[in-house]
């Protein structure tokens, strides 16, 4: 038999012993995790938490628990009808959802899963409602002393924490993105110009000649809905992706990728190459340019709906929008002909900024060197960041494991586990690569689940002594 080759988490740990050793100071267990967020990431860092034995209280601007999943948080970007990418056989923080229940989860449906949750596991009495984090500095002592600020009250608080998780996600309104000189172009022009995030229903755009510029899940998405009710729907394309069917023979796309990881990568590919061709076709039936990169180079678009409304005509594809004057749209493909519009909606995506973090450039390189494995600060023993990575299935199960890797290093600081420290010194050492063959074309956010996970899984071994990794 051949040598089996180590483990990615057990190479990161054979690089780590020739990095100059730094152990930083070890937190203050005599005090509480403060995490910041109730939204999903949020929520499973608590429970972890919870169930490892270390101390936490958990704040949320908002009234409620569900981060964006609850449409009456002035931060959500949920609109009417939207349901979640993902099915719910991988959308769940670690209680299943039933199989009665939706394939796809519409947003109440989501808000209700994790308010849910937050009570069976015991969290509301350990949340702050109403209470947005301001900032937060070191002490002499080395603890983390928060300014918070409750909503409905002139002043701020002070509260001293043995570490901060930060959990407040990307997908709000106060981090969309869009080309500044085309939303001004269209303002100019006096157009209905929003963000996706902004997006509540199709109703503002009845006989409306509407451009949807961007073709993610959200652009897809919402340019169907828009297009049962406009005269006109137009569908700005910068990148051709491919178009993934949402099911193939009733099982969604994410639970047969979550479940083919012990199957070969070429294996995989062929495969869901067939089921693409034989559910959606050629890019070219949809009127698409043939996708530049490979399948899974970057992230597919889930068709919920969007090949129907493509074939059906009330969709039209044009190429990336290059002017925006005078409320007319330009396209960079100059066979196509100008098209005057009365709305556009920017489906460009969100930025990723966290508390206490320094600016953070666009493709993910910058988080990837200040947060081991994307969760620990490489510095800071007491700061942590559950990062939503993009993978082939729901993320949520990905915040449960950063979660338990978070809960279990606390937990074994607190018992003086004899890898603590260990770890701390190997804080430094760059995370090693988390994409294996996918996602080539993608921005470090997107990573092979199977690789990380696994990673995860193997530093919550080491850390807790349960024994040796596999």
């Amino acid at each position: 038999m051949g040598v089996r080759k180590p483990g990615v988490f057990q190479q990161w740990l054979d690089v780590a012993h020739d990095a100059p050793l730094h152990v930083p100071e070890l937190t203050d267990i005599r005090l509480p995790v403060l995490v910041v967020g109730a939204g999903p990431a949020g929520l499973a860092a608590m429970a972890a938490l919870s169930r490892a034995g270390v101390r936490f209280e958990g704040i949320e601007s908002h009234s409620g628990v569900g981060g964006i999943w609850d449409a009456a948080n002035p931060l959500s970007s949920v609109y009417e009808g939207m349901h979640t990418v993902t099915s719910r056989h991988t959308t769940h923080l670690g209680r299943p959802i039933p199989e009665d229940g939706p394939l796809f989860l519409p947003h109440r449906d989501a808000r209700q899963y994790l308010a849910q949750f937050a009570e069976q596991e015991g969290l509301v009495a350990h949340l702050r409602l109403n209470t947005r984090f301001e900032d937060a500095v070191k002490t002499e002592r080395g603890t983390w002393l928060a300014t918070l600020h409750v909503n409905g009250q002139q002043e701020t608080v002070e509260r001293e924490y043995r570490a901060i998780v930060i959990a407040t996600g990307s997908h709000n309104r106060n981090h969309r993105i869009f080309p500044r000189s085309l939303w001004d172009d269209a303002g100019g022009g006096g157009l209905d110009v929003i963000h996706a995030a902004e997006y509540e229903d199709n109703t503002r755009y009845v006989d409306k000649r509407v451009l949807v510029i961007g073709v993610g899940n959200s652009g897809t998405d919402i340019a169907d809905k828009v297009s049962t009710a406009a005269k006109r729907t137009l569908l700005s394309v910068r990148t051709p992706p491919w178009i993934n069917p949402a099911t193939v023979l009733g099982t969604p796309c994410d639970k047969m990728a979550a479940e083919s990881r012990w199957l070969p990568h070429w294996y995989e590919m062929a495969s869901f190459h067939i089921a693409r061709r034989l559910a959606i076709g050629s890019s070219s039936r949809l009127g698409l340019p043939k996708p530049r990169h490979a399948l899974l180079d970057r992230l597919p678009v889930n068709d919920r709906g969007i090949v129907r409304a493509i074939l059906d005509g009330r969709v039209q594809i044009r190429s990336n929008v290059s002017s925006l004057e005078g409320g007319v749209a330009s396209f960079e493909d100059v066979q196509e002909a100008d098209e005057p519009v009365d709305a556009v909606i920017f489906c460009t995506g969100y930025a990723r900024q966290y508390p206490l973090l320094p600016p953070l450039d666009a493709d993910g390189e910058t988080l990837r060197d200040l947060l081991t494995f994307f969760l620990f600060h490489r510095d800071e023993p007491g700061l942590a960041v559950m990062t939503e990575l993009v993978g082939t299935w729901s993320c949520w199960p990905i915040f449960v494991q950063q979660a338990r890797a978070l809960a279990t290093y606390f937990a074994a600081e607190q018992r003086g586990g004899r890898n603590v420290g260990l770890f701390n010194a190997r804080r430094c050492v760059p995370t090693p690569d988390l994409k294996g063959k996918l996602f080539g074309g993608a921005d470090a956010y997107h990573v092979d689940y199977r690789i990380y996970l696994r990673v995860l899984r193997d530093l919550v071994v080491w850390l807790s002594g349960q024994g040796r990794l596999d």
